[in-house]
């Protein structure tokens, strides 16, 4: 007979892979064990086993619903009824909000990764590419004679997203530029170039 689920199995679950994210990032995930993660939400190792069968489990499973979860929101706002760049503003403001959020399963995700069997990695890269396809088409709009040569589209997006993604290895969001004026600033950073942007105030 199968072991019915709890009705706060979803709540608990989710729990699991926050506190764990938190942990992978602080400690590392090769340095974690599964008693660590256990430890660390307040359960024992056989419970936790209910909810993931292995450490890597638990990596793929922080890993994919972060990318998901970034992908859907970003998704979103590339469907919205505004100019190309508005949307591109808000695409970086959503996407360095997501990181700020989500500091923890972003470096699990930056530093992590490799971990993961080769199938996984695999399932992970597919969806960042979906993530880089987005902003493809976003650029192709802002700028189509730029973007018609297709050898330079991919790496303007991942220049882009080269930035934001390592930003968040050093930024804090108690420091001096807080998380919207950080994503204003890249923006202009990136469409209108450093002489061209505006002076700091």
């Amino acid at each position: 007979m199968s072991r019915i689920r709890a009705d706060d199995y979803d709540e608990k679950k989710q729990l699991i892979l926050k506190r764990a994210a938190d942990l992978f990032a602080s400690k590392g995930f090769a340095n974690a064990t599964m008693i660590d993660v256990a430890q660390a939400c307040g359960a024992s190792k056989s419970r936790l086993y209910h909810y993931f069968s292995s450490k890597e489990e638990v990596l793929f499973a922080i890993v994919m619903g972060h990318v998901r979860a970034v992908f859907e929101e970003l998704a979103g706002i590339t469907r919205l009824s505004l100019p190309a760049v508005e949307r591109f503003s808000a695409f970086v403001a959503a996407f360095v909000e997501r990181g700020v959020a989500s500091r923890s399963e972003h470096l699990v995700l930056v530093n992590d990764v490799h971990f993961l069997p080769e199938d996984r990695r695999q399932q992970v890269r597919e969806h960042e590419s979906l993530l880089v396809g987005l902003l493809i088409s976003l650029l192709e709009e802002i700028n189509p004679e730029l973007m018609r040569h297709g050898r330079v589209r991919t790496p303007y997006a991942m220049l882009l997203f080269g930035m934001v993604i390592w930003t968040f290895t050093w930024y804090e969001k108690s420091g001096a530029i807080t998380p919207d004026e950080l994503a204003a600033r890249i923006s202009r950073l990136f469409l209108y170039g450093f002489e061209g942007g505006e002076h700091p105030s």
